[in-house]
């Protein structure tokens, strides 16, 4: 439930006679909200009655968010290892240092042996920043961002079916419709300030809300109609509506003939999913789903919401291109109230994934491998084309080379491998493996463990810029103190890129002068942000991109009259819907699907220091259906124990009996999490699997089966081998 009135949203405190507007540095609603502050210690989260969309209620997460900034956790100056241990040194040795080894790879290995892998909660400006970098500063094409376990595959799809990657309907656009359909999207724990609200409002006008999804969270309602679908069907129960939509007469024809191509197609692929065939392998209920295609088919305006669920699996892309399908069909696309909308997870997932960042992708979303793109990019940096790297490793491809040695140097801002990556005991063999690591870093993470140099990072509050938020919406952060280590990241690749040689592309001091750049740069491509000035983005509330020029509203409506395609269409796409590589069996019965609770965020390396984020969530668990704990002997008290071909971890259980009883739910912040889940990738998105795990679960107690048991003491680990990264200061 939003929190709109606690003790840090009192009345102004004396101690903190200054007020700084900003928004959350939490998920990708970005939730206005003021900080009350003195210049240098942040005291108080006020509520901004203002804010765009929000309207000024938090959650838990925001209303606390302030209380990172002035912690005791904090690194306040730059960390060297030293053997086993961390020691602090001055910013000009660190800085010197970390250049060094970048050049001393390049020199040694070649320039390919250096990555960077980077953060979906960064700025824009950052990202923008940390794109140019590995282009211009380190010459790798090794760049990628942990937004590559979030939206690569809705943006894949999206591109594919309309080609643009952005949000087509402003949330606000639900108080119109009538069907609301949410796919795999845990709305109570990832969006709960506004979304349940919307819903709400969908059901007391006498809509429908239709949850497709193996979890019921707790945003689903009586009289909503729930299709618990088995995990890795997702696209088959699309294909299954799409069929049948089409078998009622209820495709919009004047829609698909207008403004589509490859419908025909996409119904051929979609012909062998009649409803006996959906309700088998999907194991759904017919009526339901009789129900929920007579529902979607009829409507005039019905959203689309959906999230991870179909989208973090090996045919995630398929998943999302599926359900864009049924949209298309139904002409649920490019008008108010309506849309096939992913919801972006991160701070600045939909930033993260326009400016750069992204190994196949140049800023203001220009496609790397296009000689056109390349050519207007290299002129706005004042380089040479041939002089940009071409298309690099994704994020786990990254740390597989790095672990066979192919990658030395890694410069890592923002992102914690070693918690949010799958397979993390041999992501913990691939970090072990590198010669120079340089992490940039507010606090003392997991991974960080595998460092050479830290570098003290910045907080929400002590830097300005912007972020995107999940809408397409440009909103404006701005810094309320001063950066508790003296300096801020934007000074930190400057002073790395001056080390490198090239601090005649980084000369910027302030993220204003990043951003004015950005806009030359984006100018006329997909991403256009042309026209939109920070005086616009305070002034307006946030402008939406594409905005040309300044005197452009901005479009918070994509598509009313054309797509992204050279001739305007969208692109229906036959789906062959693609089964998880590894499916369950005798051994591993049951599925885990992992996701979020709303006390933590990410790896937690921010919300687990503070408290009362960590009293309401404080470690990791399994949620079980009571059915299946006590087909296995799961009692009230025991440890269960989840086994998987990767790992076997033991943690506390939880029943929920709205659960499938084939499926597991596990909450991601915790490393024990993704030490279960294999490195398998969507062919297209790079995506991890990490919706679907085959696993056993037992009592702790319990013997565990001989047969394809993996023995957790057998794993390889960094120390196993040799290599004792020891922690400096509070560990997550």
């Amino acid at each position: 439930m939003p929190i709109t009135s606690t003790v840090h949203m009192a009345k102004r405190r004396s101690d903190a006679p200054e007020v700084t507007t900003t928004h959350c540095p939490y998920c990708a609603l970005n939730c206005g909200l003021q900080l009350g502050h003195d210049g240098t210690i942040v005291a108080e989260t006020i509520r901004w009655k203002g804010s765009p969309l929000t309207g000024g209620a938090l959650c838990s997460k925001g209303v606390s968010a302030f209380e990172q900034v002035n912690h005791a956790d904090r690194i306040t100056m730059p960390l060297r290892r030293r053997g086993n241990d961390f020691e602090e040194i001055g910013w000009e040795d660190a800085l010197d240092e970390a250049a060094a080894g970048f050049l001393r790879i390049a020199g040694e290995h070649g320039r390919d042996a250096n990555a960077v892998l980077s953060g979906g909660s960064l700025t824009n400006e950052k990202v923008y920043l940390m794109g140019k970098f590995a282009r211009l500063a380190l010459k790798t094409p090794h760049i990628d961002y942990n937004g590559r376990f979030c939206m690569t595959s809705a943006g894949a799809a999206n591109k594919l079916a309309f080609g643009a990657d952005r949000m087509m309907t402003p949330l606000d656009e639900l108080r119109r419709a009538e069907v609301a359909v949410v796919v795999g999207a845990n709305i109570s724990a990832a969006f709960p300030v506004v979304l349940p609200k919307l819903l709400d409002g969908v059901r007391r006008r006498g809509g429908r809300v239709i949850v497709v999804d193996p979890r019921a969270s707790r945003f689903v309602k009586p009289g909503d109609l729930h299709i618990a679908n088995r995990p890795g069907t997702d696209a088959i129960v699309f294909n299954g509506l799409l069929d049948l939509i089409a078998k009622a007469g209820l495709v919009d024809s004047k829609f698909v003939r207008n403004r589509t191509t490859g419908f025909e197609a996409a119904l051929a692929a979609a012909a062998p999913f009649d409803v006996e065939t959906v309700a088998e392998l999907a194991d759904v209920d017919a009526a339901l789903f009789n129900e929920a295609a007579q529902l979607i088919g009829s409507a005039d305006r019905c959203m689309y919401l959906h999230g991870r669920g179909p989208e973090q699996q090996v045919g995630g892309v398929d998943n999302v291109l599926a359900i864009i399908n049924v949209g298309l069909a139904c002409g649920h696309v490019g008008r108010p109230g309506s849309g096939v909308n992913m919801l972006t997870g991160q701070r600045n997932g939909q930033g993260g994934r326009e400016w750069g960042q992204r190994c196949n992708q140049l800023p203001s979303g220009r496609d790397i491998e296009d000689p056109g793109d390349r050519a207007v990019v290299a002129e706005r940096w004042g380089v040479d084309p041939d002089d940009l790297p071409g298309i690099g490793k994704t994020y786990v491809e990254i740390l597989q080379q790095a672990g066979r040695g192919e990658i030395k140097g890694l410069l890592s801002i923002c992102t914690n491998m070693n918690v949010s990556s799958p397979d993390l005991d041999r992501v913990d063999e691939q970090m072990a493996g590198l010669e120079h690591v340089v992490m940039i870093e507010p606090f003392f993470s997991r991974s960080a463990r595998f460092a050479d140099i830290v570098l003290p990072g910045t907080t929400f509050a002590e830097e300005s810029g912007t972020i995107t938020t999940l809408e397409g919406r440009v909103v404006r952060i701005d810094q309320a103190v001063a950066p508790l280590p003296r300096r801020s990241d934007i000074d930190i690749i400057r002073n790395l890129a001056r080390r490198l040689g090239v601090s005649q592309h980084f000369d910027f001091h302030r993220a204003r002068e990043v951003f004015d750049e950005m806009r030359r740069v984006s100018a006329g491509g997909p991403v256009d942000y042309a026209g939109i000035t920070y005086e616009r983005i305070r002034d307006e509330g946030g402008v939406f991109w594409p905005c040309p020029d300044e005197k452009h509203p901005g479009t918070p409506q994509l598509y009313t009259e054309r797509f992204h395609h050279d001739d305007g269409r969208a692109r229906f796409r036959p789906v062959q819907p693609t089964p998880p590589p590894v499916v369950v069996d005798a051994d591993y019965p049951l599925v885990l699907t992992t996701g979020r609770v709303l006390a933590q965020f990410l790896s937690g390396n921010q919300t687990m220091r503070i408290e009362a984020q960590q009293t309401l969530e404080p470690a990791c668990f399994v949620e079980v259906h009571p059915d299946t704990a006590a087909r296995v002997g799961l009692e009230a008290g025991v440890t269960a124990s989840l086994t998987s071909r990767q790992a076997t971890v033991e943690v506390a259980w939880r029943p929920n009996p709205g659960l499938r009883d084939d499926t597991l739910f596990m909450p991601y912040h915790w490393p024990e999490c993704n030490r279960l889940v294999a490195s398998d990738l969507d062919p297209v998105s790079k995506i991890p699997g990490f919706k679907y795990t085959p696993v056993l679960l037992a009592p702790s107690s319990a013997p565990r089966a001989a047969t394809g048991q993996v023995d957790a003491s057998a794993s390889t680990t960094a120390s196993s081998i040799g290599i004792n990264r020891a922690v400096a200061g509070s560990m997550i």
